[in-house]
C-alpha cells in the first residue's frame, strides 16, 4: 500500500478511484470495520532513537502519516434528501523508531445507491537505504464492503504479502511537512503528519 495505497482494480461492483471516506455516513479507517487490528495499531512511537533493537529508520520518517483525497462529486437520494457516502481513499502508515510499521488503507467507491469500502490492513519490517525505503510485510488483511452486494463481501481476508521498494523525499510546504513514496512504477503518494 505504502506509495501507491490501494489497487483500484479490487472494486467492481456498483460502479462506472487517494481524503474522502468520512463523512455523511462514510467509514474511516479510524473505525476498523471488520479489521483486527492490535490496541496500540496506528499510534506514533514518539522515541527517536533506535531502542536498542537495531531499528535503521531516519529519526524525520519516525511517526504517522495520512494520506487521502476525494472525489468532488457525491450523490443525494432525490426523495429522502440523505447524501451517500462519498467516494476517495485514505491512508495512515506508522513508522516506529525499533523498524516496524503498520499501513491502513480505505478505499471507497460510491455510485448513486450503492458503496463499497475496501480495507486493507498491513503490517511488517521498513528498513532505510540512501532515499530509498523497503516495506516487508508480515501480516496483510482485506475487508471489503459492498451496501448493494452482500454476497461479495468479505472480512479479515489474508491479502498477499509484497515486499515493497519506494523512494521518499521529506519536503516541506506552507501546510508542513511533506513526506512524498514514489514506488517503482513512478507513481507518487504524499503523506502528512498525522495531528
Amino acid at each position: 500500500m505504502a506509495g501507491s495505497v490501494l489497487a483500484v482494480g479490487m472494486l467492481t461492483a456498483c460502479q462506472n478511484d487517494d481524503e474522502g471516506g468520512t463523512g455523511n455516513g462514510g467509514v474511516s479507517i479510524d473505525d476498523k470495520v471488520g479489521m483486527g487490528s492490535d490496541d496500540d495499531a496506528g499510534k506514533a512511537d514518539t522515541d527517536k532513537g533506535d531502542g536498542g533493537k537495531g531499528g535503521s529508520v531516519p529519526k524525520e520518517l519516525v511517526g504517522s502519516w495520512r494520506t487521502g483525497s476525494g472525489a468532488t462529486v457525491q450523490y443525494q437520494d432525490a426523495i429522502t434528501g440523505a447524501y451517500a457516502p462519498p467516494s476517495g481513499s485514505t491512508g495512515e502508515l506508522t513508522i516506529k523508531s525499533d523498524g516496524s510499521y503498520t499501513d491502513n488503507g480505505l478505499l471507497q467507491t460510491t455510485m448513486y445507491n450503492c458503496t463499497t469500502s475496501l480495507f486493507v490492513m498491513e503490517e511488517g519490517k521498513v528498513s532505510v537505504s540512501g532515499d530509498k525505503v523497503t516495506f516487508k510485510p508480515s501480516k496483510v488483511k482485506t475487508s471489503m464492503q459492498n451496501t448493494c452486494s452482500e454476497s461479495s463481501n468479505f472480512y479479515n481476508r489474508d491479502g498477499t504479502k509484497n515486499t515493497k521498494v519506494d523512494t521518499f523525499e521529506l519536503t516541506q510546504d506552507t501546510n508542513g511537512p511533506v513526506l512524498r513514496l514514489t514506488d517503482e512504477e513512478g507513481a507518487s503518494s504524499d503523506y502528512r503528519p498525522d495531528k
